[in-house]
Formats: structure tokens, sequence, C-alpha cells
């Protein structure tokens, strides 16, 4: 079989995600009315990858952070892959970046690398860290005033 029409293109996990949630908004509108249905193995196929990237940062962006980053990203001679790559794995610190760019060292100066970190948190700010330190506050918090509503009660028995 030969490809006669080959279209080539890369797409970023938040391009998946939004593509996968209009789908099943669109199913989920023309399933009461129809009896159309879809093969269980595409079902499954299609819940699992929702539910992988709603885990994952794409989650969290939008269209207008990554037009940002991509603009910021620009003059930098970085391929559409390592671009992406930073797109779907928000690096936060500079050792990472040289994980997704090939021959970083070589390529890029230490105040280059700096630049495209600043570039990339200021693009595509990372809330996950913070969740991590508000949890563990507020559940500290919520139990200390427990504790102290234990002795309260206590007092009054």
């Amino acid at each position: 079989m030969e490809v006669l029409d080959r279209q080539e293109a890369l797409v970023s996990n938040y391009e998946v995600l939004m593509v996968l949630q209009e789908e099943d908004q669109r199913h989920k509108k023309i399933k009461p009315k129809s009896h159309v249905k879809y093969p269980e193995n595409v079902s499954t196929l299609k819940f699992e990858a929702l539910q992988y990237l709603n885990g994952t940062a794409c989650s969290t962006q939008s269209a207008a952070q990554i037009a940002a980053l991509k603009s910021g990203l620009a003059g930098y001679d970085l391929t559409k892959a390592e671009v992406l790559q930073i797109i779907n794995l928000r690096p936060k610190k500079p050792v990472e970046l040289f994980l997704i760019i090939e021959e970083c060292e070589e390529r890029f100066g230490d105040a280059e690398i700096e630049e495209i970190m600043r570039v990339i948190l200021t693009a595509l700010p990372r809330d996950d860290d913070d969740d991590d330190d508000e949890e563990g506050g507020e559940e500290e918090g919520d139990e200390a005033q427990g504790e102290g509503e234990m002795d309260v009660d206590q007092d009054h028995s």
C-alpha cells in the first residue's frame, strides 16, 4: 500500500486533549438521539487517554500560553520536536532542558539557557509545586484546628 497524500504534523498533548474533549462532548450530545455506538476499544482508548492527559501539565495550559511560548522561543535555534517537548514536559530546571535539547551545551551558553528557562517559566507557569505546599499547609492547619476543637469540647464535658 502506498500513501499518496501524506500529512505530517507534530501535535502537543494540549492539542490532543482538546480534540478528545471536543469529541467526547460531541459524542455525548448525539448519543441520546442516535443509536450510533463506538466500538468498545475506541471508547476505552478515548477514556484512558483523557484520564491520562487530564493528570498531566497540559490540562492547565491554554492556546494563548503555547503561542506565547512559541513566540518567545522563536529567536533560538530549536527544532519543532524540541519546542514540542518543552510544551509537553514544561521543564522547571536547566537540567531538564539539557535532557530535551540535543547538544544543548554546545548550542547554547549559560546565559541563553537561563533566558530560555525564563521564557518557559513566564509563558507556561507551573502551579504543581505550589499546590503541594498549599495542601500540606492546609492539612497541618486543619489538624491543629481539629485538635484545638477537641480540647474545647473536652473542657465542656
